[in-house]
């Protein structure tokens, strides 16, 4: 997949703006990314900063693109795509990353279009984001290749059936706020023990990083990951005594299927 497409986002709020930046540090050319946000300073901020192209409307960014992303609100996604004239609906492949917006509610919408649905997350600032991908009825194999390689710019993709959706919005979507809240977790534990809480941020932070980095760059498993981290009599095995409990397999897991059942009610 050659950088020399063009690609349109109809929308640029923090996720629209994270893939956006990501092309242009993948080597895309600015001037090959337009943007129609209903904001026109938005347009004008990132045109400024990052050299893209503001375009009047959104009839305008379609008409300039081999890709569109789709990247407004879930709530204001069918408005937007009901201003779209059909005569341009068939050259560009559109990607969706609208939460609770299916394929087929998309291609009612967008008659005779390509529609690839995605589920990024917000990793996808720094390089290191998780996006999860389902190709439409009419999406071509080239249609999926020009998604993943706008996604791959901003990190990780996996092809996934739509029906996992509401689990990856829930897992990848929604978890970086769950793992947030465990970070904040432990880094509080440390200030417990007497440690200031700006260091204690710090190292929980670092640690969480750090050991997302030997995951995934590693063959090891996650049990052997703990066996290894793990001595006995020793620290880590203390702790893990009152960590690795049932409860907090059923805590993980409901979470996950609130965050999935609300995914699956803003479909309906």
């Amino acid at each position: 997949m050659t950088p020399q497409l063009h690609y349109s986002f109809l929308g640029a709020g923090q996720m629209g703006s994270a893939i956006l930046g990501g092309l242009v540090r993948g080597g895309v050319p600015a001037a090959n990314v337009h943007v129609f946000d209903v904001r026109p300073e938005r347009g004008a901020e990132l045109a400024a900063t990052l050299g893209t192209v503001a375009e009047p409307s959104a009839n305008d960014a379609v008409r300039a693109a081999d890709v569109v992303f789709l990247a407004v609100k879930p709530q204001h996604l069918g408005d937007l795509l009901a201003t779209l004239d059909p005569a341009l609906l068939a050259r560009p492949t559109f990607v969706s990353i609208a939460a609770g917006k299916p394929l087929a509610w998309l291609e009612e919408r967008l008659p005779g279009a390509r529609v690839m649905r995605a589920m990024p997350n917000l990793a996808m600032r720094v390089g290191e984001g998780m996006s999860a991908l389902c190709r439409g009825s009419r999406a071509t194999d080239e249609d999926a290749a020009r998604a993943a390689f706008a996604l791959g710019c901003s990190g990780k993709v996996r092809p996934l059936p739509e029906s996992l959706f509401d689990a990856v919005t829930a897992l990848s979507g929604s978890g970086p706020a769950f793992l947030a809240v465990v970070l904040r977790a432990f880094a509080e534990g440390a200030e417990a023990l007497g440690m200031p809480a700006d260091d204690a941020l710090f190292l929980a932070k670092q640690t969480m990083v750090g050991t997302a980095k030997v995951l995934s760059e590693g063959d090891a498993t996650l049990d052997e990951f703990v066996r290894a981290v793990t001595s006995a009599k020793g620290t880590t095995e203390a702790g893990l005594r009152v960590l690795d409990v049932p409860e907090l397999r059923r805590l993980a897991a409901d979470t996950l299927r609130a965050a999935a059942v609300r995914s699956a009610e803003l479909a309906r």
